[in-house]
């Protein structure tokens, strides 16, 4: 009789540890909305087109082609994406080529 009593309480003690470390590891995760996806996506090819054509930032023939290059790698990339549709792939591209 004793012993069902002690089991019974370790038994709840251990459930209640689990559900604590069950909602502590949820409460720390960071959700990132679709659209915080697409800037920091975005982002990450600016940053790439700048690291890119910097050294190429005299030789105007070369930036074009290392350029038209990057764009349509991005593009196939971006094609590839679930966060993107067409309309949103041309619209990125194009800010991409005014950079």
């Amino acid at each position: 009789m004793d012993s069902e009593i002690i089991y019974s309480i370790i038994g709840i003690l251990i459930l209640i540890f689990i559900i604590i470390v069950v909602f502590y590891s949820n409460s720390n995760k960071k959700i990132n909305s679709k659209a915080m996806k697409k800037d920091d996506i975005i982002n990450k090819y600016k940053r790439e087109l700048h690291k890119i054509l910097l050294p190429l930032k005299d030789d105007k023939k070369a930036r074009m082609a290392k350029k038209n290059e990057l764009l349509a790698r991005i593009s196939n990339e971006l094609s590839r994406n679930i966060f993107f549709d067409n309309d949103e792939i041309k619209e990125t591209i194009l800010m991409l080529a005014n950079e």
